[in-house]
C-alpha cells in the first residue's frame, strides 16, 4: 500500500486527468504532458521512493521551475535534529510518513506543493529536549532572471515535554517575477512548547500555509511580522487536539504602495479546556490592501473553551483598503469567546496631547504609529530578533528619522 502522502499526490494528478485538463495542469504544475503520465506510473508502480529516484530527461520539469532554496542558521540548538526531507523520505520514510501531509488538506496551492516539492527541511526535537537558542531558517527567492516558481516544504516534529524556538524568514528579490509556494507542518506533542517567529519580506508572489497540530497541554506561540510583499497569502491553521492546549497567534503587517497582504487564520478547538488568542495589527498607506480573515471553531465536545480574536488597522492614507472579518463558529454553550475589529486613523485627541508636550505634528504621528505596532512585537521573547524587528518596522514608517532621534 502506498503511504498517505503518496496517495494524495497521485489523487491530484488523477483529478487533473479526469477533468480533461492534462495539458493545462502540466503547465501550471511544471510538467510536460509526457512526463505527467510517467510520473503517474512511477507513483503506481514504485511509490514515493521511485518518484524521488526517477531521472527526468529532456522532457522533464519546465526549466523555470527551481528547487527550494533553504538556508539554515549557523547555530543549531543542541539536541535538535535537522535533515533534508528528501533524504529522510528515501532512507527512513517511517519517520515522516505518519505526519507528512496528514495535517494539510491539500487544497489549492497546498495540494500543488504536495505534488511537486522535491526537497525540504525535516526538524525533530526528541522527547524531553529543552533546546537552547533558536533555529533560524531562511527561505530564499529564486535567483534566476526569468519568471520562476519554487516549492518549499518543512516538517517539524516536537515530541512530548520538548521545546523549540523557530525563526523563519522569507526573503525574495524585487527584480525577477517569482512565486514561492511554502507549506510548513508542525506537530507539537504532549506538554511540548513551540515559539514560532515568521518574518515575511518576499517582494514576489508568496503563498504559504502553516498547519499546526497540538496534543494535550501543549503550547504554540506564533508571531508573524510582515515587512513587505507584492502579494502575500498566509494561511495558519491550528488544531487544539488535546485538553489544556494553548495557542497564541500574533501578527503585525506594514503595507505600502500597491502591496496586497492577506492573512487567514483558523483555530480549531477540538478538545475541552483549551485557550486561544489572536491579535493582529496593520498599518497601511498609499494604495496598499490588507485582508484579515480569522475563524475560531469550537467543537461540540470542547467544553470550557476560551478564545479571543482582535484585529486592529491604522490607515495613513485615503487610498488604503482593509477587509477584516474575525468570526466565531460555536457548537457548545460552555465557552468564553470574543472577537472584534477596528479600522481607522490616528486619534486626534492623542495627537493634540503630544503636540502640547512639545512634539511636532510629524513626530507625534510617527510616535503613535510606531507604538501601535510595537505592542505586538514586544511579546516576542527572543531579544535580538525582537530588537531587530523593531528597527526594521521603524524604518518602514514615515518620518523614521525623527523616531531614530527620539527612541
Amino acid at each position: 500500500a502506498l503511504p498517505q502522502s503518496t496517495r494524495r499526490k497521485l489523487s491530484l494528478l488523477q483529478l487533473a486527468e479526469e477533468l480533461g485538463n492534462v495539458s493545462k495542469a502540466c503547465r501550471i504544475m511544471g510538467y510536460h504532458r509526457d512526463t505527467f503520465y510517467e510520473v503517474r506510473r512511477a507513483f503506481q508502480v514504485g511509490g514515493l521512493q521511485a518518484l524521488l529516484e526517477k531521472k527526468r530527461g529532456p522532457k522533464g520539469p519546465h526549466p523555470n521551475r527551481v528547487s527550494p532554496e533553504i538556508e539554515i542558521g549557523k547555530h543549531i540548538p543542541e539536541g535538535v535534529e535537522v535533515r533534508s526531507l528528501a533524504t529522510v523520505l528515501r532512507d527512513e520514510p517511517e519517520l515522516v510518513e505518519e505526519h507528512l501531509g496528514r495535517y494539510t488538506d491539500d487544497s489549492h496551492f497546498a495540494g500543488i506543493n504536495s505534488a511537486l516539492f522535491e526537497d525540504g527541511l525535516f526538524v525533530r526535537v526528541p522527547a524531553g529536549t529543552a533546546s537552547d537558542g533558536a533555529l533560524h531558517v531562511r527561505h530564499l527567492g529564486a535567483e534566476l532572471p526569468d519568471a520562476t516558481v519554487s516549492y518549499h516544504r518543512i516538517l517539524v516534529l516536537v515530541e512530548a515535554n520538548a521545546s523549540l524556538r523557530l525563526v523563519e524568514q522569507c526573503v525574495g528579490r524585487r527584480q525577477a517575477p517569482h512565486l514561492t509556494n511554502l507549506v510548513s507542518e508542525i506537530m507539537i506533542g504532549r506538554n511540548a512548547k513551540v515559539d514560532h517567529i515568521r518574518i515575511e519580506e518576499d517582494y514576489g508572489l508568496h503563498v504559504a500555509r502553516v498547519e499546526v497540530h497540538q496534543e494535550r497541554d501543549s503550547r504554540y506561540r506564533s508571531h508573524v511580522v510582515t515587512l513587505g510583499a507584492k502579494l502575500l497569502r498566509l494561511d495558519i491553521r491550528a488544531v487544539l487536539d488535546g485538553p489544556g492546549a494553548e495557542c497564541l497567534l500574533n501578527g503585525v503587517y506594514r503595507v505600502t504602495g500597491t502591496e496586497l497582504v492577506d492573512h487567514h487564520t483558523v483555530v480549531e478547538h477540538a478538545k475541552p479546556r483549551c485557550f486561544s488568542r489572536q491579535n493582529y495589527r496593520g498599518v497601511l498607506d498609499g494604495k496598499g490592501q490588507a485582508v484579515f480573515d480569522g475563524i475560531v471553531r469550537v467543537h461540540r465536545d470542547a467544553q470550557k473553551t476560551e478564545a479571543h480574536q482582535e484585529n486592529r488597522n491604522l490607515l495613513l492614507s485615503d487610498s488604503a483598503t482593509v477587509h477584516t472579518k474575525p468570526h466565531l463558529e460555536i457548537d457548545n454553550d460552555d465557552v468564553i469567546c470574543s472577537h472584534g475589529a477596528t479600522v481607522g486613523s490616528l486619534d486626534e485627541a492623542q495627537l493634540f496631547y503630544l503636540r502640547t508636550r512639545g512634539l511636532s505634528e510629524e513626530m507625534a504621528r510617527a510616535v503613535l504609529t510606531f507604538a501601535f505596532m510595537r505592542s505586538v512585537v514586544d511579546e516576542i521573547d527572543d531579544t535580538p530578533v525582537r530588537d531587530e524587528l523593531l528597527i526594521r518596522l521603524r524604518e518602514k514608517l514615515p518620518h523614521a528619522d525623527l523616531l531614530e532621534e527620539l527612541l
